[in-house]
C-alpha cells in the first residue's frame, strides 16, 4: 500500500540554498539568544545564592563567638538578677533618681542650676527613668562626681552629656541626663 503524499506537501517547493542558510541563522540566534538569557538567570540565581551562604557563615561565626561565651554571659545574667534593683512598690523612681544626684552635687560642692525629669521607659527587660540636670563648679568636683554617679552597682549612667568651660578656666557648666535602669515588672 502506498502513502500518498498531502496536496499541501505537494505544493510546497524545496528551499533554495540562500532561504536554508537564513533559516539556519535565525535558527542559531534564537538559540544562542536562549542561551545567553538562561545562562543570565542561572549567573544571577548564582550570586543570590552565593550572597545568602556568605551571610549564613557569618551568622554561624556569630553564634559561634555567643556559644564560646555562653559562661561569661550567663554569670552576668544571674548578677543582673541579683543586683539590678527593682522599682519599690509606690516609690517614684524619677524623684528618688533626682533625690540621689542633687545630693551628691552637694557633696562634691557642685551648684544645681536647673533640673527636671526626663524620658520614662518600660521594656520587657528593663525599666528606666533619666532626670536632666544643669550644674556648674570645679572640673575637679565634676569628674569626681561623675566617677560617683557611674558605678555599674547604682545601675546609673550619664545619657546625654555637654560640658562647657565658664570665664575662669577651672569652672565649667555641665548639662547631662542621667538614667538609672530597674528591673522589669514582673
Amino acid at each position: 500500500m502506498r502513502i500518498l503524499p498531502l496536496r499541501e506537501s505537494q505544493n510546497l517547493r524545496k528551499l533554495t540554498k540562500s532561504e536554508r542558510r537564513l533559516s539556519l541563522i535565525l535558527g542559531l540566534s534564537v538559540f544562542v539568544m536562549l542561551n545567553f538569557y538562561g545562562i543570565s538567570y542561572l549567573l544571577d540565581e548564582h550570586a543570590s545564592l552565593a550572597q545568602k551562604i556568605s551571610e549564613l557563615q557569618g551568622q554561624q561565626r556569630s553564634n559561634e563567638l555567643w556559644l564560646r561565651e555562653r559562661g561569661l554571659w550567663l554569670a552576668r545574667k544571674q548578677w543582673l538578677d541579683a543586683k539590678q534593683p527593682h522599682v519599690p512598690t509606690g516609690a517614684a523612681a524619677q524623684s528618688e533618681l533626682l533625690e540621689s544626684l542633687t545630693k551628691a552635687a552637694k557633696d562634691h560642692a557642685l551648684t544645681i542650676e536647673e533640673q527636671s525629669f526626663g524620658e520614662t521607659k518600660n521594656t520587657a527587660d528593663y525599666r528606666s527613668v533619666a532626670v536632666k540636670l544643669k550644674l556648674s563648679g570645679k572640673l575637679e568636683d565634676v569628674v569626681k562626681w561623675l566617677v560617683a554617679v557611674q558605678q555599674p552597682e547604682q545601675f546609673q549612667a550619664v545619657t546625654n552629656f555637654a560640658l562647657k568651660s565658664t570665664d575662669a578656666p577651672p569652672n565649667v557648666n555641665l548639662e547631662l541626663e542621667v538614667a538609672r535602669w530597674y528591673a522589669p515588672n514582673v
